[in-house]
């Protein structure tokens, strides 16, 4: 047992260091990706969530969750290496690929907080939707159109 807790906490150590340098948006990120996982399970405990046809927990549905975050960071782990390979090429300190992924999945992800919230029956400033729709519109490519807006 100890030694599986050795390597957990080495797992642990090597993805927080990577994460350390991080631009400061990539930890509002991870707020508005905790808080989501935390509006999801309220709204679960409160049986309103649209998860789940009863509306209740599901743990796999929960999971799901979980390991959906899981590969957002993935993919701000990939975008932050671009950037790092274009720092190397170039000399410049910039995070522009790893900006832009993280304010468009902030985007997604802080809609999904006001899904939940609207779900269990907290009135959402139409300012904020508009606010969050337009930065998760800003970062996705101009020859695409989002599959939520027709």
């Amino acid at each position: 047992m100890k030694r599986v807790t050795e390597i957990i906490a080495a797992i642990g150590g090597a993805i927080a260091g990577f994460f350390v340098g991080m631009p400061p948006i990539v930890w509002i990120l991870v707020a508005v990706m905790s808080l989501d996982y935390l509006t999801g399970l309220l709204c679960g405990f409160m049986g309103v969530s649209p998860k789940t046809e009863s509306g209740g927990l599901s743990s796999g549905a929960a999971f799901q969750g979980l390991m959906k975050k899981v590969l957002i960071l993935c993919v701000v782990g990939l975008a932050a290496l671009i950037d790092r390979a274009v720092m190397q090429g170039t000399g410049m300190e910039i995070a522009a690929v790893t900006g832009a992924t993280c304010f468009w999945f902030v985007a997604s992800e802080g809609l999904s907080v006001l899904e939940n919230a609207a779900a269990m029956g907290v009135p959402i400033p139409k300012v904020l939707l508009r606010a969050l729709e337009i930065m998760k519109r800003q970062g996705e490519e101009p020859n695409h159109k989002s599959s939520e807006n027709p």
